[in-house]
This record gives structure tokens, C-alpha cells and sequence, in this order.
């Protein structure tokens, strides 16, 4: 089943990746260096960003990639324009999981390089729950002449291709605690009222994550922003999201890491349901992963195994702690990308370099067979 060698599109280590072709689906998870951003291409062309971080400077070990000579959301926008097809004038697609400057910081240089036409954030338009969002650059873009903003409504398909494909879905699974329950585009609400809640008991800014799942063909995708897993000592139980919603996203062949994998992340029943043959990190600061959610992640005693684990970076800091389980990662660390083929039957995982902007491939993995739930 597995392959080490040249696959779709004749991608090659130390060249660079062949472009999207149609009928593929790619996912790009970009290494930034300052926080999470993913591109999505469908099998039709329609773009998707999910995420743009830019976390600001002052943390050690977090140079964006590849250096500090541009903002992280420029060096966002101008990966993208190098792997958007051909013709393509903007991002159809633009998904905030949270309004955390790792996940958004970088929006606006995006936007500014690439028009986005649909926006979809949790809070839109009012901003809110369960707190007031005083970033003004985000609500000024919100509003562009030009940009549809749309709140984004669990349980609902509101990322569809922009033309035909044959069954392929992009399913809203939560935002706000508002869990879609699997039957229509009904929901049910994870949170506590919060009028009952202590300040200190109220959801987190990472907890109010949205989350989606792609299905094509047999082939199935989970990425869920900041979802917390574990709670924190003293906490809630239900603080534990993961618990909830693995039973909704059931099986799927890929799926990201939860807040970069830094605390409690990746529950041993989560990782159990979701039996991600393969597994990305969107790690960029000092403590990603944190050691116990990599030995989770890693652990061959859940099925399916071997997984096959990537990661957008591992900080000097990080293999310190982490040790030996550094180096049982399936590749190195740079952009991430799933590219899935025609039908969605099969697909592989390139790493490319993120120290310059050749995009050379550094890894590739697979063929990977889609397994149907």
C-alpha cells in the first residue's frame, strides 16, 4: 500500500510540486512559522483559506517562514498565488476557526494580495459571544466593499464548489459549542447557558473554534481549529470538546492536530474514532508538540498503524524536550500537503521545503487507499 516514490502529478524529491490538476484535491497546510493557515483547492478549482495566522513578534523561536523579511500573512498570500490554478484572481473562500492572532493575524495581507469574495467567521455580525471582539482591523474587513461575511452555521454546507462535483462535501461540524448532531443540519449545544457559569467557567476563545469535515469519494478530512481535548485541571468536564464531536466526525484517512498539539489535545478516544491513518501537526512555536500529545499521537496500540505523522515544524526547543519521538515523525517539517486524486480513492502527503519559496519537495508518502466509513 505504501510507496516511497514519484506519484501523482510525477512529484519528485528536490523538484518542485507539480501544480493542482482538476479532479485532484489538494490541501496545503503552510508552515508560517506564527500560527495555523491552510490552502484548500477543489476538485473543480474553488479555493478555500482556512486560517491565516500571523502571531506577533516577541516569542522566541517563532521566525515566520521562511524569514522575518515580510509579515507571516504575506508570506501566506504569496504561497498561495504560487499554487492557485491557473487563472485564478482571488480566494473564492476564506474560514476563521477563532479569533486568536495565530489563526487570523495574517488576514488582512491576505486579502489585501488576494480579494477574498465569502468570509465565514463564528461571531459574525454582531461579535459578541461569549465576549466583545474589540480587534477593529478584523471588523473593518468584515465589511470590505466587495466581501460577503457570512456566520458560520454548524450542521450546514456553506463551502460548496463553485461548480459540479461528484460527491464531495464540506460538512460545518461546530463553532460556538453548536454541535451538529449528524441528521440533517440539526445541532445541539455543547456549552452551559452562560448565565450559569462562573467568569472563569465560560468557553475559551480556542473552545468556540469552528471545525469542518471533507469527504470525497471515499476519501475523508477533519481540521477543528483549537478544539480543546483534555480539560486543564479543575476544569469542566465538558470542557473536553474532542469527546463530543468524534462520535459526529466518525472515521476519516487525515485529519489536524488540535491546537497545535500543545496540551490536551488528541484523547485517546478521540484519536480511537477518528483513526486517521495520517496525522498533521501545525506546529510553529517552542512547546509543539507538547510530549505527551505526541506519544498519543504516535502510539501504535490504536489501529489503524502504522500512522503517519507530519508536522509543519519542531523548534530546537521542542526536540530538546521531546527527545528520541522527534525523530519518528514520517517526514521533516515544512508545508504539509495532501493531494487527493480523481474520485478521491487514493491519495499521498509531500513535504515541501519552507526555507525558501521553491517549494521543493523534501517527502513524499503514499500511495494512501481511502478507507469508506
Amino acid at each position: 500500500m505504501l510507496a516511497v516514490c514519484a506519484v501523482l502529478g510525477s512529484a519528485q524529491t528536490g523538484q518542485p510540486l507539480p501544480p493542482w490538476t482538476p479532479g485532484t484535491l489538494d490541501i496545503h497546510q503552510i508552515s508560517t512559522g506564527r500560527g495555523n493557515s491552510a490552502l484548500f483547492i477543489l476538485p473543480d478549482g474553488t479555493t478555500l483559506l482556512v486560517d491565516a495566522g500571523g502571531a506577533g513578534d516577541g516569542l522566541p523561536q517563532t521566525e515566520p517562514h521562511p524569514d522575518g523579511s515580510r509579515r507571516p500573512g504575506e508570506w501566506i498570500a504569496r504561497y498561495v498565488k504560487r499554487h492557485l490554478p491557473a487563472n485564478a484572481e482571488g480566494l473564492d473562500y476564506a474560514m476563521i476557526t477563532h479569533f486568536h492572532a495565530d489563526h487570523m493575524g495574517g488576514l488582512a495581507d491576505v486579502d489585501a494580495a488576494l480579494p477574498i469574495r465569502t468570509l465565514l467567521d463564528r461571531g459574525f455580525p454582531n461579535y459578541q459571544y461569549p465576549a466583545p471582539l474589540n480587534d477593529a482591523a478584523y471588523r473593518k474587513l468584515v465589511t470590505r466593499p466587495g466581501i460577503h461575511t457570512e456566520r458560520f452555521r454548524p450542521g450546514a454546507i456553506q463551502i460548496r464548489p463553485l461548480h459540479e462535483v461528484d460527491d464531495f462535501e464540506i460538512r460545518n461540524i461546530i463553532g460556538n459549542g453548536d454541535l451538529w448532531t449528524g441528521e440533517g443540519e440539526r445541532t445541539r449545544q455543547l456549552f452551559p447557558a452562560l448565565d450559569t457559569l462562573a467568569p472563569a467557567d465560560r468557553p475559551s476563545e480556542n473552545a468556540c473554534s469552528n471545525a469542518i469535515r471533507v469527504r470525497y469519494g471515499a476519501f475523508r478530512y477533519f481540521t477543528g481549529g483549537d478544539l480543546p481535548g483534555y480539560p486543564d485541571p479543575g476544569f469542566p468536564a465538558w470542557n473536553n470538546l474532542e469527546a463530543a464531536i468524534a462520535p459526529v466526525v466518525g472515521h476519516v484517512d487525515v485529519h489536524v492536530v488540535n491546537q497545535h498539539g500543545s496540551m490536551g489535545e488528541e484523547t485517546d478516544a478521540y484519536l480511537q474514532t477518528l483513526a486517521s491513518t495520517v496525522i498533521v501537526i501545525p506546529s510553529w512555536g517552542p512547546s509543539h508538540p507538547a510530549p505527551d500529545v505526541l506519544k498519543r499521537i504516535i502510539n501504535n496500540r490504536y489501529p489503524p498503524s502504522p500512522r503517519f505523522v507530519f508536522a509543519t515544524e519542531m523548534r530546537e526547543a521542542a526536540r530538546i524536550v521531546i527527545g528520541q519521538r522527534a525523530g519518528q515523525l514520517a517526514g521533516p517539517t515544512g508545508h504539509v500537503v495532501v493531494r487527493v486524486e480523481p474520485a478521491g480513492s487514493r491519495y499521498w502527503v509531500y513535504v515541501l521545503d519552507h526555507r525558501d519559496e521553491r517549494d521543493l519537495v523534501v517527502a513524499v508518502r503514499g500511495p494512501f487507499a481511502s478507507r469508506k466509513n
